[in-house]
């Protein structure tokens, strides 16, 4: 599928996951460009700002719910990045999926003004040189192209981000891309083992 086709396709996904999953966080004004947008099936600047300020107010909302988790995972205890951007994954408090099958990291308090991008699976991630902006650039930071090429997004809800039903790899990632300006550090974070 080719990136404007994965767009119009994300959009919509986003705006049945509002419908069908947060209701509660939306007014009428919210609720009914959704259901405009949806039957139209075009999307234009406006439109797109418009779903990225619901996609805020989800984010945010479920957020502080004290469901979910932010961790940054590392190969060893103790290791900590030092970058602008830092790559992490969306868990629920008692789903936790690690990144290379990693036991340690360190654990995030974010908002939706850190996320870059998102995706269900790797978003095979390249931070470029700024000359190679293309239609996968989520962003540009440090004069650096910030690109996603299996597609992250920001027009994504957290249960879109946690659903598996569409990943074809063999491991869960449910990865955030976040500019680590906007990121705050709570602890070191050791995976639970599980009992056998």
């Amino acid at each position: 599928m080719n990136i404007q086709s994965l767009r119009k396709k994300q959009m919509l996904d986003f705006c049945r996951s509002c419908l069908n999953n947060y209701l509660h966080y939306l007014n009428e004004e919210e609720i009914n460009f959704i259901k405009k947008t949806i039957q139209n099936n075009t999307f234009n600047l406006e439109g797109v700002n418009k779903l990225a300020l619901i996609a805020e107010k989800i984010w945010n909302n479920e957020l502080a719910s004290g469901e979910y988790l932010v961790v940054s995972w590392s190969k060893y205890a103790g290791q900590k990045r030092k970058n602008f951007i830092t790559f992490a994954t969306l868990n629920l408090k008692d789903d936790i999926t690690s990144f290379c099958d990693s036991e340690f990291g360190i654990e995030y308090a974010i908002s939706y003004k850190a996320l870059i991008g998102a995706l269900n699976k790797d978003g095979a991630t390249l931070i470029e040189d700024e000359s190679h902006q293309n239609d996968y650039t989520l962003a540009v930071l440090n004069g650096k192209a910030i690109n996603s090429y299996n597609g992250a997004t920001k027009i994504i809800t957290p249960l879109q981000l946690l659903d598996q039903t569409d990943n074809n790899y063999p491991s869960k990632h449910n990865e955030l891309i976040l500019d680590s300006r906007y990121i705050r550090e709570i602890k070191e974070y050791i995976k639970p083992q599980i009992k056998k």
